[in-house]
């Protein structure tokens, strides 16, 4: 792995003592890089898929037999749909990023994140006994090396609209694999591709909470009560790093979401009997400012700092009962071109 996955790694562990505890796209360009037009443009230090099937076998490897790395099928281009397996705990958290191709941070944040779950922190030792975290660092592993949001074959389709009609074989594999591993927690990690501020106020926003891909009328009384939870609990986290303008993310319904059919269930693959009974109870997503090559390893603390925080609150108990009063009150954002 580059250079500045060490650094960051590093970054992360000196930050993990500050965590305590389809109607309609939403009205925004999503995904992808935030370019200028006179921008010297450089993905060197992104990792890209050969850089994931390295650091996956390096963290196995130095893991003393907590992590275990397997493929869950083969994209449409052949390479294998990667994902560890860390702990084994009676509660399963399914954590996947750059379903998007695009969307390049969220990648070298979860390898992070797992690493240092391999680790001997008490924390990470209890989530371990507590969890059983499953992590995709790389869901749409065709589209990350095209840098494009969508796959790239047999036809070129959004990955995060495709668990109706499974046209897509990475869709079908990571259904059997949710299928299999029944998470009931789940957390996707996306970018933003615009540059809004939050409503109200000159602020950058550079993270958004995505608690509903769904209407709560669609979700049970339970999964609606834990998305706030989990939005919560991240939300907070990142206010006591202190860096991150946080709003909420457009109000959206969209039913062929992967996240949305893990709280709803009723679809599978051909040949494949849909889930009725849901074993999800939770599942959210983060909006993250996009590409900024300078501030790369901030990018970066704005995905591991809320999913530790998750992670944590999961694994001692806090997240069934956190407070969600404040949810109500936290503001949207006002779009803007990217890059303004």
């Amino acid at each position: 792995m580059k250079k500045s996955f060490v650094a960051a790694a590093a970054g992360l562990i000196a930050s993990l003592g500050a965590v305590t505890t389809a109607t309609a796209d939403p009205p925004h360009n999503p995904g992808g890089p935030c370019i200028q037009p006179d921008q010297n443009t450089s993905l060197s230090s992104v990792a890209g898929y050969a850089d994931v099937v390295q650091e996956l076998d390096r963290i196995e490897r130095t893991s003393k037999g907590r992590v275990s790395v397997a493929s869950a099928g083969t994209s449409g281009e052949g390479r294998d749909l990667l994902y560890a397996t860390v702990g084994d705990g009676p509660t399963t958290f399914w954590l996947h990023a750059r379903i998007h191709g695009n969307e390049l941070h969220s990648t070298e944040a979860v390898l992070q994140i797992l690493d240092h779950l391999a680790s001997g922190d008490p924390r990470a030792r209890l989530i371990r006994e507590r969890l059983t975290v499953i992590v995709i660092p790389m869901y749409n592993p065709d589209g990350a090396e095209a840098n494009i949001r969508q796959s790239t074959t047999p036809t070129r389709i959004d990955l995060n609209r495709d668990w109706e009609n499974f046209a897509q074989p990475e869709s079908v594999a990571f259904w059997k694999l949710w299928r299999q591993t029944a998470p009931e927690l789940a957390l996707d990690l996306h970018h933003m591709g615009e540059a809004p501020v939050v409503n109200g106020t000159n602020d950058l926003n550079q993270f958004q909470i995505g608690a509903r891909s769904i209407a709560p009328s669609r979700m049970t009384a339970e999964q609606w009560l834990t998305n706030r939870q989990m939005a919560m609990v991240s939300v907070d986290a990142l206010d006591r790093y202190g860096l991150a303008n946080v709003a909420h993310y457009p109000l959206i319904d969209i039913t062929n979401a992967a996240l949305s059919r893990m709280l709803m269930g009723g679809t599978a693959p051909a040949g494949e009997t849909p889930v009725t009974q849901t074993p999800t109870k939770g599942a959210i997503f983060y909006e993250v400012r996009s590409v900024g090559q300078k501030s790369n390893g901030q990018l970066e603390r704005l995905f591991t700092i809320p999913t530790m925080a998750v992670l944590n609150a999961a694994a001692n108990g806090s997240l069934g009962s956190y407070d969600v009063s404040g949810y109500a009150d936290l503001p949207f954002a006002t779009q803007g071109p990217c890059g303004e």
